[in-house]
């Protein structure tokens, strides 16, 4: 097992926070704790309808609505949240459900639709959700050291950006399940894949805010140097924008969003940023004063269409997984700010 490092708020940190169970009470531009909770709040209840809702529609695990959910429950539930447990457990459960249906295409490495970045979110979900090793997430991680090419890369196949469009996030999430979930049989392949994966991520040039932010993650995962991590969490930081935001893409493509902002927030806290940073507290500003009326984050999509369409209760329309996806970000990093206990490894 990987080193952790884990984060323990320091004197200023603790010092400023005051106002709310744990929440920075205010930060050099940022919001107060009372509007972190509130807002964490307002979209965490709709994030949870969301993953109750999807079952009743699909029966095929998704990331958008099993895994991003799962994981805001779970840093909601650290910030001392109120959060439906027994939800979360059948989130896991469906989680688990849809794969075990696809145990013989596992065991072949082959046949999963979406690969490497299905099987690498799928256990994501099942560490959110504290879901233990068991003989499914051996034939999961035996897919994935199937499916790991020679230059240590697991590759995404559906071109859906940014959840499926990265192939540097595909190999951070391969990497971290088979770290979390490698069967004692597997332990040398998997330590084989673990070092190629970090050899691979060190030399990757990231092409957007996905791959930054998979970059800062998988690196430190994977244990890599300090000074490494230290350059992929500054590519991060650098990448922040005026109003406090992060877009998914450089230059003028694309504006702030809730997407990426949550998403550089929550991986920076995750490996050992401090939320009481000027830069962090910027970047919750832009979440709380971004967030729509009903408590989501709105996001537009750029993934193609490939199934049918239906009706979630979800807001937002055509836009509305990925903005399902970009509140559960959101939701997280808030979470972060406010969490008594350090973010997961």
């Amino acid at each position: 097992m990987m080193m952790r490092r884990w984060w323990w708020a320091s004197p200023v940190a603790l010092g400023a926070m005051l106002l709310v169970g744990g929440g920075p009470a205010r930060g050099e531009d940022g919001p107060t704790g009372e509007a972190i909770r509130e807002a964490m709040g307002r979209g965490l209840a709709l994030v949870q309808k969301a993953a109750d809702n999807y079952p009743d529609h699909r029966d095929c695990f998704s990331c958008h609505h099993q895994t991003l959910p799962a994981m805001a429950m779970a840093a909601a539930d650290r910030a001392g949240a109120e959060i439906d447990r027994d939800l979360l457990a059948e989130i896991v459960g469906f989680s688990a459900d849809s794969f075990t249906v696809h145990r013989e295409q596992l065991e072949k490495g082959a046949g999963i639709g979406g690969s490497s970045m299905t099987v690498g979110y799928g256990l994501w979900t099942f560490l959110e959700g504290g879901r233990p090793p068991d003989a499914l997430s051996d034939a999961m991680v035996g897919f994935l050291l199937k499916n790991q090419n020679d230059a240590g890369r697991w590759q995404s196949n559906s071109g859906r950006p940014p959840l499926e469009g990265s192939d540097l996030m595909c190999t951070t999430l391969a990497a971290y399940g088979i770290r979390e979930f490698s069967p004692l049989l597997y332990r040398s392949l998997s330590k084989e894949a673990e070092e190629k994966a970090k050899a691979w991520l060190l030399e990757v040039e990231p092409a957007d805010q996905e791959d930054r932010a998979a970059k800062l993650w998988g690196l430190w995962l994977l244990d890599a140097d300090e000074e490494a991590i230290a350059s992929a969490r500054s590519a991060v930081l650098d990448a922040q924008r005026p109003d406090g935001g992060w877009a998914q893409l450089d230059g003028d493509a694309m504006a702030s969003d809730a997407y990426a902002t949550g998403q550089a927030l929550t991986l920076l806290a995750r490996t050992g940023f401090p939320t009481d940073d000027p830069g962090y507290c910027r970047g919750l500003g832009f979440l709380v004063d971004s967030q729509c009326e009903d408590g989501s984050w709105f996001v537009e999509t750029r993934a193609r269409g490939f199934q049918t369409p239906f009706d979630n209760g979800d807001p937002h329309g055509a836009s509305s997984f990925i903005s399902v996806a970009a509140t559960s970000w959101a939701v997280s990093a808030l979470a972060e700010a406010l969490a008594d206990s350090p973010p997961p490894p």
